[in-house]
Formats: structure tokens, C-alpha cells, sequence
């Protein structure tokens, strides 16, 4: 009977630690359930627009360690998904699915990133948001010759002139001539009408440049519709 009241005994012993057990299994099934509802919960709580400028942000510093990318601005990114649609835009036809393309409007740069390979693909020029400057009379059908004259010290300033021109978009604005002019002491931009025609465009113009209208000049008259002589204003 002895013998038989220990085994009852060992019997309830091996019952309360399996249930022990089996509870500290439930509790941690239980606790782990729950930790990890708790971080899904939060995920979904987080605000899409900061999850968004976390994930730039690694992207940015993953980038920068390839290829020094501007300051002062957070760039647009864009995921590259069906490259057919982009095969009209040749500045983009390095870019393949699943690359990256970081858009900085300020500095007018985008810079194709692929992921997998972890290279800076190509760098190119952007203009974002600007439209074509137009002047009063003036189109593709309608050009207004000009010629460029360098009035300062400084070189280039015609080519720089021409440049910003072609940048700017300016419709119709066709540079026939660049040269010095006679003098180095221009102290400001001068916008010569040589047609005596073209008030209204000149005075558009010497608006664009931050110049003045002038009614003569000393220089050697080109052939074009507008003469302008770059001065020391021009920035």
C-alpha cells in the first residue's frame, strides 16, 4: 500500500512540472505573440512619409559613398520599373529595372543608382519645372539673329552668353556672331536694335540680361537683328 501511495505520488509530481512546463511554454508562445503584434503595430503606426525619408536617407548615405552628391537639398527619388517607357529619353538609357534615380532639381543632376550592382550607373543633366522663355514676336519661325559681343576683360563671356541661351530655352534666339567688341570698359550690358524694327524685342531682351537699350554703338555693325555687348554686370 506503501508502494502504492509513492507512485500515486510521483504521478502527481511528473503531472505539476509537465504543467509547469507546458504553462512556461504557453506564456513565452504567448509573450512572443504579442512582442511581435506590438512591432507590427508600431510599423503600421509610422508615419509613411517619414518611413519614406528614412529610406532616402540610407539610400543617400549608400550613394555617397560611390560618388559625391549634392548638399543643401533632399533629392526626389524614383524606381525605375518598366525601362520601355523611357527608351524616348536617351539621357536615361543606362538605367535598367530596379535601379534607382535620384533627382536633385537645385543642383539639375540625377544620378542612376543600381542596387545590385552597387554602382552609380550615369550622371546627368535635369531641368525640372522650367518652361521655355519666350520673347514677344520671336519663335522657331520667327528667329531673332544675335550678335555677341565681349565688352570686359573677362574671356569667354560670349560662349558663357550663348550657353545660358541655349539652357534658358529661349525660343527663337539664334547667336549668328561672337567676337570682342572694341572696347574692355563696358560697365553694363548693352542691347542694340540694328534693324530698327525690333523695339519691343530689344527691350524684352535687355530685360533678360539685366542690360539697357542703346540707340547707337561705335561697334562694327554685324549681320544680325541685335546687337549685344556683354558688360561688366553680367554675372
Amino acid at each position: 500500500m506503501i508502494k502504492n501511495s509513492l507512485k500515486g505520488l510521483l504521478n502527481v509530481k511528473y503531472g505539476i512540472v509537465l504543467l509547469v512546463v507546458l504553462e512556461t511554454f504557453a506564456l513565452r508562445y504567448y509573450y512572443n505573440s504579442y512582442h511581435s503584434l506590438k512591432t507590427e503595430v508600431a510599423q503600421l503606426k509610422l508615419d509613411p512619409q517619414e518611413k519614406a525619408k528614412a529610406e532616402t536617407k540610407a539610400l543617400v548615405a549608400q550613394v555617397s559613398k560611390l560618388v559625391v552628391l549634392p548638399t543643401g537639398e533632399e533629392p526626389v527619388v524614383a524606381t525605375v520599373t518598366d525601362k520601355e517607357k523611357l527608351k524616348d529619353q536617351p539621357v536615361f538609357e543606362k538605367a535598367e529595372n530596379g535601379d534607382k534615380i535620384l533627382i536633385y532639381g537645385n543642383a539639375k543632376k540625377a544620378y542612376i543608382y543600381s542596387p545590385s550592382k552597387n554602382v552609380v550607373v550615369d550622371v546627368i543633366p535635369v531641368n525640372i519645372g522650367e518652361t521655355a522663355i519666350t520673347i514677344p514676336g520671336v519663335d522657331e519661325k520667327n528667329p531673332l539673329r544675335l550678335a555677341l559681343y565681349n565688352g570686359t576683360k573677362s574671356a569667354g563671356l560670349t560662349v558663357e552668353l550663348e550657353k545660358r541661351i541655349v539652357e534658358k530655352k529661349v525660343l527663337g534666339l539664334s547667336v549668328t556672331a561672337k567676337a570682342n567688341a572694341s572696347s574692355t570698359t563696358y560697365q553694363k550690358t548693352q542691347i542694340i536694335d540694328l534693324t530698327g524694327k525690333k523695339a519691343e524685342q530689344v527691350a524684352a531682351l535687355a530685360k533678360l540680361l539685366d542690360g539697357e537699350v542703346a540707340t547707337e554703338s561705335s561697334e562694327i555693325r554685324p549681320n544680325a537683328d541685335v546687337l549685344v555687348v556683354i558688360g561688366e554686370n553680367f554675372k
